[in-house]
């Protein structure tokens, strides 16, 4: 890891943890008032009010910001995020949606029936767990007319309507942002409001969200209406912020990839593309959480891209693909058919993010391929069938990552080495089909990772088994393949004699194929092929991250 990227990193984690160790619990010599915001990227503290309104609190309250752009009262739900933020166990929870409940967004809208069940399981659920629901009506858009530069119409004004009727029947604390917010705008009028809008990648303003000249106009309007409709509030909300021009987290970042539109870019590749080439130092992407539709190509002259997905956040940040190399079926050569990422350029790093490959078992279907050197990855999940993970050329290091398929689903030349990982096996087939070259002394190495298998076959017309689909821990692509388990857990899933020579005696006197110390069902060393070794304790002090990289430290 760069040092410039560690002491970010370093940074982002100490925040996280001073939060998580802030709300643990009412301690006795910690009795600050907890408060989380909920809601879309209106409300999130890059896009939207919420780290101008943090600054209006004193020491003794605390904000956790969950938000998340692109989200709908009904999305944010099915998603989990309001059972996770429940279990903050805040005092106070600040309730806005609206903008993604609207009309002409798949999956997020609902209709205005819905809408008001929504937001009533939102007060409804945060008092039976003991917490105060504070309802805020959304931010308005900027939709200014074309006649009037100082009259906005907005369409947001029905939903506002909503929220305040289910306030005013069930006696919930109001903060009126939209008309306030509104009654702001329409004095500055459309020029006077482009100081805290976004410019979109066409160069056009944005009229949603806000830039950080914004957090603060918008963030004491909900300070000072919060400090109105709950007094017990007042002596921790201060009349003037702690910091006038409030630096949110993903301003660190050299972009930031956001699906609804309040980051940099809306596409992965378009992040990719707008990066500088020939870099010598990381160029780091921050990843919102989001499902980014298909192929990805980070080129050769485009190293050290980083991209980041938020922590805890790897199952809902995912690049995906649905296509294998026999489609789209066409005369016109396509570079990397069937293929969802491709990684050309060296130094590549990516956390907290899923690759996945939809096609199904319908043959080669890659999640992700790896040519470039000294790659990383970490806290990923690389999901597929067939060929799930082409780890391909040059060095690579995963580390707690989850990686799963049926055939062959690891697969290429590379040097990589799996630390801790979960090697998931569907319906049986093989792990791996290292294509090693043969003057490589390493190939692929698992180190300390845990080995698992589907317990049924698909096949639901077949008898059940006595046993879970069994896999191959290898074949060999290439004669000289190279494939080590070190200290793994495997299940009993993997086939007693443990590795394949691919219909090819002659593989077996080429192919390098070891273990050591393995445990667990699938591992008993006296069933194993007679032509795979054993290593013995000197051989296998060998098997470092240090020594199997040399002059690289991922």
């Amino acid at each position: 890891m760069r040092p410039a990227f560690l002491l970010r990193s370093l940074v982002i984690v100490a925040a996280s943890l001073a939060c998580a160790v802030l709300f643990a619990g009412k301690v006795a010599n910690n009795p600050k008032i907890r408060i989380v915001l909920v809601g879309d990227s209106t409300v999130t503290d890059n896009a939207g009010w919420g780290a101008g309104f943090a600054q209006f609190l004193t020491e003794d309250a605390v904000c956790v910001n969950t938000a998340r752009g692109g989200r709908s009262s009904m999305s944010f739900i099915k998603e989990g995020r309001w059972e996770n933020a429940l279990a903050l166990k805040a005092d106070y929870y600040l309730v806005q949606f609206g903008h993604n409940d609207e009309p002409g967004k798949p999956g997020r809208s609902t209709t205005m029936e819905e809408y008001r069940a929504y937001m009533n399981q939102y007060v409804d659920e945060a008092r039976a767990a003991g917490a105060t629901p504070v309802l805020v009506t959304s931010l308005v858009r900027r939709q200014f007319g074309k006649k009037d530069p100082h009259k906005i119409n907005s369409s947001l004004n029905v939903r506002a309507e909503v929220v305040r009727d289910i306030a005013r029947q069930k006696n919930v604390p109001l903060v009126e942002l939209h008309d306030l917010s509104k009654a702001l705008c329409e004095k500055l009028g459309r020029e006077g409001c482009l100081v805290f809008s976004p410019k979109k990648e066409n160069g056009a303003y944005d009229g949603t969200h806000l830039n950080a000249e914004g957090y603060i106009p918008f963030g004491r309007i909900v300070a000072n209406e919060l400090k109105r409709v709950v007094p017990a509030l007042a002596p921790f909300i201060r009349d003037e912020p702690k910091n006038a021009k409030p630096v949110a987290r993903e301003s660190r970042y050299d972009a930031v990839v956001a699906f609804d539109g309040s980051g940099t870019h809306t596409t992965i590749q378009a992040a990719i593309a707008a990066a500088p080439s020939g870099a010598s130092k990381p160029h780091v992407i921050l990843v919102k959480p989001a499902v980014y539709q298909g192929q990805v190509i980070i080129p050769r002259d485009k190293p050290f891209i980083h991209l980041i997905g938020e922590p805890g956040e790897t199952k809902a940040t995912v690049i995906t693909y649905g296509l294998n190399v026999y489609e789209p079926k066409t005369d016109e050569k396509i570079p990397h058919k069937g293929t969802g990422v491709v990684v050309l350029a060296d130094d590549f790093r990516a956390e907290n993010i899923t690759f996945e490959n939809t096609a199904g078992d319908r043959g080669q279907a890659l999640a992700l391929r790896v040519d470039g050197d000294r790659a990383v990855f970490e806290n990923c999940r690389m999901l597929g069938w067939q060929d799930t993970l082409m780890a391909n050329k040059g060095r690579q290091y995963y580390k707690n990552c989850h990686v799963e398929g049926r055939v062959d689903f690891i697969y290429g030349g590379a040097t990589a080495v799996f630390d801790g990982c979960v090697i998931h096996s569907k319906n049986g087939g093989y792990v791996t089909a290292a294509s090693t070259p043969r003057e490589a002394r390493f190939g692929y190495v698992f180190l300390r990772c845990k080995l698992t298998g589907d317990p049924a076959p698909w096949d639901a017309g077949k008898p059940p088994p006595k046993k879970p689909p069994q896999a191959f821990l290898g074949r060999p692509w290439r004669p000289h393949a190279h494939v080590a388990f070190i200290e793994c857990e495997l299940g009993g899933h993997i086939k007693p004699e443990g590795w394949n020579n691919w219909r090819k005696e002659e593989n077996e006197k080429t192919a390098r194929y070891f273990e050591y110390k393995n445990t667990g069902p699938g591992a008993d060393p006296a069933a194993r092929a007679a032509w795979s070794r054993q290593l013995t304790d000197g051989e296998a002090k060998l098997y470092t991250v240090e020594n199997i990289f040399g002059d690289w430290r991922p």
